[in-house]
């Protein structure tokens, strides 16, 4: 091996034990801090409590440690102490050269679902954040969740439900994406129950809303354009309960015209401007008053689902059902 060649290797090892030195020193993970994305009412654990519980590797290259293991360690935390079930880590940033900070906030109340006589809060990922023997419902306690099929074994504080009924879990984020942040969810409706049906030979889920007016509003398959049915149920409300009469005590809608309605063949009051002037003619035309919408409740539904028919998103509408 010639001089040359020898030295040319030299330096490219000296060149690369700098580098290496200066990686697992210079990126050497020196500090973890944690910062809070939003207030705490609930969550009662010190920056302490959540950096120990990730177990970082102090002194490791920043540029190749794994954060996902820290953030498996924070979250099974909750085995030995609940009120990790409270904790949500947003991520884990990286501060260079040689720092972490864990950006978290808490996990909000927002449902309590009852099964086999427990009754556990959850947030909106439906994380159980804590168990009660019991339930009071007001606008400041979580939204009462009935007829959840879960599938769990056993369900222990910080548990995730495993549910059927996967669109419950969009719930929160297309209120939000309506401009219905969690103190209005819980402000406005005091349960959700949810039941199976059958249309046409094939199986969904209906969900019930229910106001503390005691309002009742019922969406048909969530599965289906769910976000689309909550924003058509607050438009219709929004009309339907506008307090706009005529003169004669007829509902006004947005354009100021009364509003009429006719029975289906479902029993469905549907806005009698859908229908054909041909139709108007043999059909009974009901005006629009209070007192019959006092003793209806708000359906949203799309049409009919098919294998021959294409639907989009936009087929959906609203109807007023009688109370039996």
């Amino acid at each position: 091996m010639n001089k040359k060649l020898i030295i040319s290797l030299s330096i490219v090892f000296s060149v690369i034990a700098v580098i290496l030195i200066l990686f697992w020193t210079l990126f050497a993970l020196s500090s973890v801090s944690v910062v809070y994305g939003s207030s705490t009412i609930n969550l009662k654990l010190t920056e302490k409590e959540i950096v120990e519980a990730g177990e970082f590797r102090y002194g490791a290259c920043v540029f190749f440690d794994g954060k996902s293991g820290y953030l498996k360690n924070i979250e099974k935390k909750v085995e030995t102490n609940q009120n990790f079930a409270y904790l949500r880590v947003v991520n884990i940033e990286t501060v260079f050269p040689n720092k972490y900070i864990i950006h978290v906030s808490e996990r909000e109340e927002l449902f309590a679902v009852k099964h086999n006589g427990q009754v556990y809060v959850c947030d909106r990922d439906l994380r159980v954040l804590k168990k009660s023997d019991a339930y009071s419902s007001n606008s400041a306690n979580p939204i009462l969740l009935d007829g959840l099929t879960i599938k769990n074994q056993q369900i222990e504080v910080g548990d995730f439900l495993e549910i059927e009924e996967d669109a419950v879990k969009k719930f929160y984020s297309h209120m939000i994406s309506l401009n219905r942040d969690l103190a209005q969810q819980i402000g406005k409706f005091k349960e959700i129950k949810l039941e199976k049906y059958e249309d046409h030979g094939k199986n969904y889920t209906a969900m019930t809303l229910t106001t503390f007016q005691n309002r009742k509003f019922i969406i048909n398959n969530i599965d289906f354009a769910f976000k689309n049915k909550l924003n058509l149920m607050f438009s219709a409300e929004s009309t339907l309960y506008s307090q706009k009469v005529s003169e004669n005590g007829i509902i006004l809608d947005s354009s100021g015209e009364e509003m009429f309605v006719y029975k289906s063949e479902n029993n469905e009051l549907l806005p009698a401007k859908n229908l054909s002037d041909e139709d108007k003619e043999k059909t009974e035309i009901i005006a629009l008053t209070y007192d019959l919408i006092s003793k209806c409740n708000l359906k949203v539904d799309n049409l009919t689902l098919s294998d021959f028919v294409n639907r989009t998103e936009n087929d959906i509408y609203y109807s007023l059902i009688e109370q039996i």
